[in-house]
């Protein structure tokens, strides 16, 4: 290890100042990536860029009716393919939480996705008797945490194999399986593998962002509801007025928008009021609707984004700054010319960057949240 980060410092004369601990952490966390990423191969790289044609070169492209129609009808290969090439990325440098939250200043960031969990919970009025729903529910993160909250019996969907294997393995380790586990389920189609009435309630975590028709998810998850249950959430939105400054007139809003779909395997990302309106029409009684980081520059709180900017006071920071992840990405690129990893890991070590940095300018310039909360009651 010693002689790699003398060779990066001797080779590339920017890093010479940079800790050598800090090189080691951007050297392993693209190892051990890149190593877990080697199951899915480059195939997968290519089908998901082709439905993203000239993304980030043609700005607009991408927003045209056609092209979101194209994603919407592909939307199960463009969503499970997604996932098979960044589960392990998301986990290994995020957490098994794949979601953003609301901070405290002073506040780990662990404890911020857990706090934002537990309001969600709260919201869900569930107990030890309740069988829960949980709509996209990833490797099962809040899932379990949820479960450790309250008891409840909690069942997530997701469309991707990888996921629920890892995810129902996470259960068993904790040995909590028999009260929580993952299948595989489309959230378009969960009449097909649930009765109606069979949930207390339901949830989802910027999961539903990835629908191609959110009528048709919620009423879904309206379907498979009791009634009176209830479903909360936390969806991805753009923020026109006048929640926010989203201009869909301007080319570089539009930049922005575009980055954020393609870098995170969505058809298009909706406002507030389509997400309402949604909801209300698929026989839900709206009763809370936020955006949970409203609060976010006001003192005492710390920006949802500033995680993904990093900081350079220690080690994890370091990895999320886009020095940090410039770094990461020469090791995984180098790593792919060696082919210890894969052919296309470093394209899509190049696609989370780049959406990094778009997630990060959508929340500077408050056109973007990805934590709109709802909390909705079946009628």
């Amino acid at each position: 290890m010693d002689t790699l980060v003398a060779s990066v410092k001797t080779y590339l004369p920017f890093t010479e100042d940079i800790p050598d601990q800090y090189l080691q952490l951007s050297f392993l966390v693209g190892l051990f990536a890149i190593l877990l990423l080697r199951p899915h191969g480059s195939n997968n790289v290519g089908t998901y860029e082709n439905l993203y044609p000239q993304a980030r070169t043609d700005i607009g492209a991408n927003t045209h009716h056609s092209k979101i129609s194209e994603r919407q009808k592909e939307y199960k290969t463009l969503v499970d393919t997604f996932y098979d090439l960044v589960t392990d990325f998301y986990e290994y440098g995020w957490s098994r939480s794949f979601h953003f939250a609301p901070r405290k200043v002073d506040e780990p960031f662990q404890s911020s996705l857990l706090r934002l969990e537990s309001k969600l919970a709260d919201s869900l009025e569930i107990d030890a008797e309740s069988k829960v729903l949980d709509v996209g529910c990833g490797v099962g993160g809040p899932m379990r945490n949820i479960h450790r909250m309250t008891k409840s019996d909690i069942t997530g969907v997701t469309i991707n194999q990888y996921q629920v294997d890892k995810g129902n393995r996470y259960c068993k380790e904790e040995g909590i399986e028999e009260k929580t586990r993952s299948i595989i389920g489309d959230f378009q189609n969960l009449d097909s593998e649930f009765d109606a009435g069979t949930f207390d309630a339901c949830y989802e975590i910027e999961a539903t962002c990835h629908s191609p028709d959110k009528v048709d998810t919620y009423s879904q998850v309206a379907h498979v509801l009791k009634k009176g249950g209830i479903f909360a959430g936390f969806e991805w939105v753009v923020l026109p007025s006048p929640d926010g400054n989203f201009d869909a007139s301007k080319k570089e809003d539009v930049r922005i928008k575009e980055g954020i779909e393609v870098g995170n395997g969505l058809p298009t990302l909706a406002t507030p009021a389509e997400v309402k309106s949604a909801l209300e029409a698929s026989g839900f009684e709206v009763l809370t609707f936020e955006d949970a980081n409203i609060d976010m520059h006001q003192p005492g709180n710390i920006p949802w984004y500033s995680t993904l900017a990093g900081e350079y006071k220690s080690l994890s920071g370091f990895r999320m700054t886009p020095l940090g992840r410039a770094l990461t990405h020469v090791m995984v690129t180098t790593l792919e010319f060696l082919r210890i990893a894969p052919k296309g890991s470093a394209r899509v070590s190049n696609l989370l960057n780049r959406t990094a940095e778009d997630l990060v300018e959508g929340g500077q310039k408050n056109i973007f949240t990805p934590s709109w909360f709802f909390v909705a009651k079946k009628i």
